[in-house]
């Protein structure tokens, strides 16, 4: 008898637990949103403008597809960024489906005040993934950013995220940066993040209009530009090409790039490939009130173009263009580092390098780390290595030199 009713319980509790998600939600009654912009709407009581870019499943699989854009911009406005999705659910006839946000963009205006509560948001609802990317749009409206119709990619978050990937694994000033990436980075003490930038570059009115997709020359471009850096929550500067990369190699973070030389003593330019690289920073603190950071880059190299007459088939040739290739990589890491300094923003974590180094050092220099890291030293060590010189070594053009002499 009480087997017989302990079985019953049993079998009671299984079908309390097991009886299904009580909150589903069709797949046909879905709108899923790809891309999410933020701007501040500035006026007597500042509001978020939320658009949202929405996923047209029959213009993507064509078989049941009108001839019409692959994605739809609903938009939004709120004292909070939850108040602003919610509203602009008045305009979606389908339930918003945060889950599968590729790309979170950030209007500069907003980033410039703060981000610190739109993240909370973030990292707080359920649906959407910290592994989502975060961008900057420089000077430029974040619905901008989302409206804009791609000539390769049909859906234009997608197409972000893919040219960003590109953008780092080929010319190296670029890394991914994740919502989580931000998060860490704002608890980070006297830091803050780096976020990439977007901009349009092109005909903003033809950017969201078919026509944008219907030329050889596209009229409006999304491009990736540059990088910001945050002190706390709050964006202070923007960083150049050579700054950006500057800070990808102090980060540790270069897949390939491609650099540029001088030919030495000779007219023209030499092409090359970082084809792998190492980064190695350490603190050194034998006066703790002062202490040095010293950054260590090894990275190898492959000749991809030589504009001159010059012999890369002699070892003293290699040698020198070497030499010349340390001396740009440490111009590029000086410029990061130099803008980091100036706002006094530790996004390179030093801070922690010298904490693992000695805790106890770090525990005097953290209530001042931001006027220390600002005066900090930081020596640069780069021991560049050329591999190869592509399919051949001597170029005819140095076969020409050598018969004129």
């Amino acid at each position: 008898m009480i087997r017989r009713w302990m079985g019953l319980t049993g079998l009671v509790v299984a079908l309390v637990l097991l009886s299904g998600c009580w909150d589903s939600i069709e797949l046909n009654r879905r709108a899923v949103v790809s891309g999410m912009g933020i701007d501040l709407q500035q006026g007597e009581k500042p509001k978020y403008k939320v658009s949202l870019q929405v996923i047209i499943a029959d213009e993507i699989s064509g078989k049941y597809s009108r001839g019409g854009s692959p994605v739809s911009v609903y938009y939004g406005e709120g004292r909070t960024i939850f108040e602003a999705v919610r509203e602009a659910s008045r305009k979606v006839p389908r339930y918003l489906s945060l889950g599968h946000i590729n790309a979170l963009i950030f209007s500069e205006e907003l980033a410039r005040t703060g981000i610190k509560d739109v993240l909370d948001y973030v990292e707080r609802d359920a649906q959407i993934r910290t592994t989502s990317q975060v961008y900057l749009a420089k000077g430029q409206e974040a619905a901008d950013m989302v409206k804009l119709m791609t000539p390769i990619g049909k859906i234009p978050s997608s197409d972000l995220s893919q040219k960003s990937q590109a953008s780092s694994m080929l010319l190296g000033n670029t890394y991914r940066v994740e919502i989580d990436d931000v998060i860490r980075a704002l608890q980070v003490h006297g830091g803050g993040p780096v976020i990439n930038g977007v901009r349009i570059e092109g005909d903003l009115e033809t950017a969201p209009t078919k026509a944008n997709i219907e030329q050889i020359n596209t009229p409006a471009i999304l491009q990736v530009e540059g990088a910001g850096l945050f002190a706390g929550d709050k964006l202070m500067s923007w960083l150049s090409l050579n700054q950006s990369r500057g800070l990808v190699w102090v980060s540790d973070k270069i897949k390939q790039t491609a650099l540029v030389t001088g030919c030495l003593d000779q007219k023209g330019y030499i092409a090359y490939e970082i084809i792998r690289s190492r980064t190695r920073v350490k603190a050194q603190l034998k006066d703790p009130e002062h202490p040095v950071i010293q950054i260590s880059v090894m990275p190898q190299a492959a000749i991809k173009e030589v504009n001159c007459g010059l012999d890369v088939s002699k070892n003293a040739v290699l040698n020198q263009l070497q030499e010349e290739l340390n001396k740009v990589i440490k111009q590029e890491m000086q410029a990061a580092v130099d803008e980091a300094q100036r706002i006094k923003s530790d996004v390179f974590g030093f801070g922690s390098v010298i904490e693992r180094t000695n805790p106890k050092v770090w525990k005097s220099l953290e209530p001042r780390w931001a006027d220390v890291f600002a005066r900090l030293e930081v020596e640069y060590s780069v021991q560049s290595v050329i591999r190869y010189s592509g399919m051949r070594d001597r170029s005819y053009q140095s076969s020409q030199t050598t018969k004129e002499e």
